[in-house]
């Protein structure tokens, strides 16, 4: 308890003097923005100095910090003792810092500084000393009601069992553990207090990199992404601004979970959106008029629902992997070159002084060694601008020779003449060059079968090429376009046209990566600064593996190769109890993905995972309205009743809105995300978390890979209870080898 803490009053005094520091701040700040004044500079000051206000009173004042370090440093034998948060504070008087802000460098000795060795940087210094101490605190309406040390670690009691399956589940802090303890409300929360180590550091990673990060299911991906940007713009203020930072995010409903996250963190202006939303906008000019973009959640109901065509699985799988792959980036790679190999006429340019009839000449062949290979790099229409320009340099420089070895003065006048008839012959020349048009050139290579073929240099197997011909035609043929076509389309714009460099992020977040396709991740690359790009996702979720990421290895190999991309794995999880972590990893091992890492749990005790049947058709309303009203008298906020399909979820919710209290539907267009208890397909709780998951009819989950990731997903959603329900004469097959003693059998 708290109370036998010995420094216990020590802390508590600590914190009333910090508390009475901040009510003088929050005092004089009052005053100060109250101020009117028309001078500009003072109202940016005041607008900061509001910002600040609003910290201190919703926030600061209650709980000005969470954490202390104390750090003795080996130059000068110093003891610092500093007390973090989650944002700074300092003394406007004294200009003393009270309490340091969790970005700060040195508050990195409170994640992830070890007893002795530890050091932080200073700009290019490097601060070596000892941790003395870790202490954190939680504090409520500024009492302190725990104090827990670094040091003390959960007492594990175990009768049987070898040593390595303790090492497999891993360790809690008692702060951590409290923390987690909690219920879910309808927000993702910052998790400063609580950082891990293994998450710090991907959190002050070099930002001039590519991060790539493979998490297990509750590692804390997105958090941990949130955190990063949060330093990165702490940190760079000067090179980087945070309304130049984006977050894609998986859709429109994630976005929502996670609004409240960045400005806990002090930041209020990122960018935010979906891959499709975002790049649509990219494509519109692009696009014949009337066109449009075909429903991306059409895919789902193919590969997700009983009764569909095994054809046309195979030819939709076919074309929309191809459309996304690294293979087809090089295809429309090779189309310029093809372009300029093959559809240029490279004649020699002549050019005729009248007054000495010299002819000045520049071969074909140098200009195509030009075009096709000097300035191969460059877009194809700012290549035809150098070349030109190159070409025109070298006219000038053979005329002007020849003017002075035969003495000859242009005056004003005859040199405007001589430009005028350069620039018409250029002009004449230049003009035997195809203007391409984007979507033209997408369209042709993606419907003539020959030229698709030649393209992939046989690196496609030609009945794929002919069905992907076929298939696209037609989809062209209704004046639409996949979800998958406006990646490419981008690219290929990027190689006709460029892209414009106003439009570039200085950061991206690309969060539940495995569900975008490589080249997709390519073009987010594209638009990036610097390719400082935080990637974050998990293989084993992949439930639009019929399109996404098959392996990690195509970015680190095929996108982020000059810079390098930095690859960090995340095994422990920190959302679901053990009981429901190896549940559903059990039904993992159903498939073989290289990348798979199994969640280990941290070690927190729950329940089994209840697996209940019943003898009907319908679904057993009464049933279910008596589980939801039992976990809501257990005081759980955030209840999730998932169906395996859209169409399902809808049915469940017609069945118990009537007899649920301020129950929700969440379909593909919902953007709020409203908490409480909600009916949701499988698929979009994907990144979400909640108190209680209910998972209705998992007999319909059938043994095949997407099915054992989307029902994997939605399994590790809760962070206390599991309940699944199937009907009596029927279970689904990825069951069949998940050990009984994991899971409790009740009958509805």
């Amino acid at each position: 308890m708290t109370v036998q803490h010995p420094d216990y009053e020590h802390e508590q005094k600590r914190l009333d003097e910090t508390r009475s520091i901040i009510q003088k701040e929050v005092d004089t700040l009052r005053k100060e923005v109250k101020e009117i004044t028309d001078d500009y500079v003072k109202q940016v000051v005041n607008y900061k100095k509001g910002k600040e206000l609003r910290y201190l009173e919703d926030q600061g004042l209650e709980k000005p910090y969470f954490g202390r370090v104390d750090f003795l440093k080996d130059e000068t034998y110093e003891l610092d003792s500093v007390y973090i948060g989650k944002r700074g504070i300092v003394r406007s008087d004294t200009f003393d810092s009270i309490v340091v802000d969790w970005r700060a460098p040195i508050a990195s000795l409170y994640y992830s500084g070890e007893s002795k060795d530890a050091y932080f940087r200073s700009g290019r210094e490097i601060v070596r000393g000892e941790v003395r101490l870790k202490r954190n605190f939680a504090i409520e309406d500024g009492k302190i009601t725990g104090i827990y040390d670094g040091a003390l670690k959960e007492t594990i009691h175990r009768e049987v069992g070898h040593p390595d399956e303790f090492l497999q589940e891993g360790y809690i802090d008692e702060f951590l553990a409290a923390n987690l303890n909690q219920t879910n409300d309808s927000r993702l929360k910052d998790i400063v207090a609580t950082i891990q180590s293994e998450q710090n550091d991907i959190i002050r990673a070099d930002k001039d990199r590519p991060v790539v990060v493979q998490g297990v299911a509750g590692s804390g991906k997105t958090t941990i992404a949130l955190h990063r940007l949060s330093y990165l713009i702490y940190n760079y203020q000067d090179s980087m601004m945070s309304k130049r930072f984006m977050v894609f995010a998986p859709n429109r409903l994630f976005l929502t979970y996670i609004s409240e996250v960045l400005p806990e963190l002090g930041v209020d202006d990122v960018q935010q959106a979906t891959f499709l939303d975002w790049a649509s906008k990219l494509v519109k000019s692009i696009l014949p008029k009337g066109w449009r973009i075909l429903d991306p959640h059409k895919p789902l109901q193919l590969f997700f629902e009983q009764g569909q065509s095994d054809a046309e699985r195979r030819t939709v799988l076919h074309r929309l992997r191809f459309k996304g792959s690294l293979a087809f980036r090089d295809v429309l790679q090779q189309y310029l070159l093809f372009v300029a190999e093959n559809r240029v006429a490279y004649k020699k340019l002549s050019f005729v002084y009248n007054r000495t009839k010299h002819v000045f000449t520049i071969p074909g062949e140098t200009i195509r060694q030009l075009f096709a290979e000097q300035y191969a790099h460059l877009p194809y229409r700012r290549r035809m601008e150098a070349v030109r320009k190159h070409v025109k340099q070298d006219i000038n420089k053979q005329l002007f020779a020849h003017l002075r070895e035969k003495r000859i003065d242009l005056d004003k006048q005859a040199l405007a003449k001589y430009e005028k008839m350069i620039d018409q012959l250029l002009d004449k020349y230049f003009s035997i060059f195809p203007e391409l048009d984007v979507f033209s050139s997408y369209r042709e290579m993606l419907t003539d079968t020959a030229l698709l073929k030649e393209l992939t240099k046989g690196e496609v197997n030609g009945e794929d090429i002919e069905d992907i011909c076929r298939s696209s035609a037609e989809i062209f043929e209704a004046e639409r376009i996949e979800p998958e076509d406006i990646a490419p389309l981008i690219y290929l714009r990027h190689l006709i046209e460029g892209l414009e460099q106003a439009d570039h992020f200085d950061h991206s977040v690309v969060d539940e990566a495995q569900d975008l396709s490589a080249l997709e991740i390519a073009v987010i690359g594209l638009v990036t600064k610097r390719h400082s790009l935080t990637v974050v996702g998990d293989i084993a979720q992949g439930i639009h593996a019929y399109r996404g990421l098959q392996s990690w290895e195509e970015l680190l190999e095929g996108v982020f190769q000059q810079p390098r991309g930095v690859y960090y794995t995340l095994a422990q999880s920190y959302r679901s109890t053990i009981e429901i972590m190896k549940c559903a990893n059990e039904v993992l091992r159903k498939i073989n993905l290289p990348e798979t890492i199994m969640a280990k749990p941290v070690l927190r005790h729950g329940e089994k995972p209840l697996l209940a049947s019943w003898d009907g058709k319908e679904l057993p309303v009464k049933n279910l309205v008596q589980l939801v009203n039992d976990y809501r008298q257990e005081g759980f906020q955030s209840i999730a009743i998932v169906a395996k399909t859209a169409g399902a979820s809808k049915k469940a919710y017609k069945s118990l809105k009537a007899s649920i209290e301020g129950l929700k539907l969440l379909g593909s267009k919902d953007t709020q995300f409203p908490g409480g208890v909600v009916v949701m397909p499988a698929y979009l709780t994907k990144g979400l978390q909640f108190d209680v998951v209910i998972l209705l009819n998992i007999e319909e989950y059938l043994d095949n890979e997407w099915d054992t990731k989307l029902l994997y997903v939605a399994m590790t959603r809760p962070v206390h209870r599991l309940f699944m329900i199937h009907q009596e004469d029927r279970m689904s097959p990825l069951f069949a080898d998940v050990p009984p003693e994991l899971y409790e059998k009740r009958s509805l």
